[in-house]
Parts: structure tokens; sequence; C-alpha cells
């Protein structure tokens, strides 16, 4: 499993928002710390899975301290906690059916629904 690091922020007057500096586009929020942080294990995956179905590779995730290192980073943070949030829950993909001359993905656990 890997873990990307998410910047939390919260603006006055604003929901609290979490955004994945090694994954741009990659972010949500809510109207807690708690929710927000619980939508950005469901923005991670689906990010992720969006990312696979499209043929490309997440990038490994950096360390705490070479996120800490990017100025970059350390401006859009000004101050906000950083959290940890693990990918998990793929379904790795093994299966190719032909549906009306395109082909389609199945995850191994929509096999048996089939």
């Amino acid at each position: 499993m890997r873990t990307y690091f998410a910047i939390v922020h919260k603006d006055e007057d604003s929901a609290v928002g979490v955004v994945f500096p090694d994954l741009p586009g990659c972010f949500s929020a809510g109207d807690t710390y708690d929710k927000a942080i619980a939508n950005a294990h469901v923005a991670l995956r689906l990010y992720a899975e969006a990312e696979r179905n499209a043929g490309r590779q997440l990038p490994k995730p950096r360390t705490f301290e070479a996120l800490y290192r990017d100025s970059g980073v350390r401006e859009e943070a000004r101050g906000a906690p950083f959290v940890g949030i693990r990918l998990k829950g793929l379904a790795s993909t093994a299966v190719e059916i032909k549906d009306g001359g395109t082909k389609q993905r199945l995850p191994k656990r929509s096999r048996k629904a089939g």
C-alpha cells in the first residue's frame, strides 16, 4: 500500500479542503476535518482507478521530508497540516471482454457477477 501526503486547508467561512501535492487534480472537501479526510480516502481511490483505467500509473509518493523541502508545497500549505492518506481498496484488473467491438476491463471481483 502507498501513502500519499495531503494538505488540509480550512479558510474562514468555507469547507475543509484536502489536496494531494503529488497528484494534480486529486482533492476532496468536507464540512469538518474528519469528513474531509474521510472523503480524501475516497478521492484518492477514485483518482487511482481513473488513472489505471486510462493506462497511466500513479507517481511514487514523495516522503514528507521531500515534500517539505519543496518550496512550492510549503507555500501552498502555509502552515496547514499534512495528513498521510493510504491508498487501499483497488481491485486488480485481470479480465478484458469485448462488448460491441470495444474492450472493457472488469475488476476480479466483478467476474462472478457476470
